[in-house]
């Protein structure tokens, strides 16, 4: 009878130590998962680094070429037009216009400048405006190539379990 309690106690005991066993494996099976993953993440960040520089570089000399090109069209128009703008300004304000004219005020210096100011301007403007959209663009697709690798990573996350 003695012998037979004490192996039953035996019996207790490695279950328990089997539970406690299987249940260490466990959680070292998902620690060294996790380890997997971030490893998993790490190897494809530093790929992406190696090849995003140079993918980041072109898409940015492109955004820059077209953000100081684009606002050349708006700000030549403006250019071309600005002369006649003031002048039909003052003919239709003929009082400020005399006044000018009074004071002795030389428009060949305003007529030769106003268009340059304008040109100036309106290229300003339209560069923010274009630097910000092909800035928006750049990082649109950054986020982008991101989430698709993060979709990436989780799919090859769920179908190794």
């Amino acid at each position: 009878m003695i012998n037979n309690e004490r192996s039953e106690d035996e019996v207790t005991v490695l279950k328990k130590e089997i539970e406690y066993l299987k249940e260490k494996l466990n959680s070292v099976s998902e620690s060294e998962r996790s380890r997997e993953i971030e490893t998993q993440k790490l190897k494809i960040h530093d790929i992406e680094e190696r090849t995003c520089t140079s993918w980041l570089f072109s898409e940015s000399k492109i955004g820059s070429v077209i953000s100081i090109f684009l606002p050349l069209l708006p700000a030549m128009l403006a250019f071309g037009f600005a002369r006649f703008i003031v002048i039909d300004i003052l003919l239709r304000q003929s009082e400020v216009f005399q006044a000018l004219m009074a004071l002795e005020f030389n428009f060949a210096l305003m007529l030769n400048l106003v268009p340059l100011i304008v040109f100036i301007g309106v290229y300003m403007v339209g560069f923010k405006i274009t630097s910000l959209i092909a800035g928006s663009m750049v990082k649109h697709k950054i986020l982008k190539r991101e989430r698709k690798k993060l979709r990436m990573l989780e799919f090859g996350f769920f179908t190794t379990f």
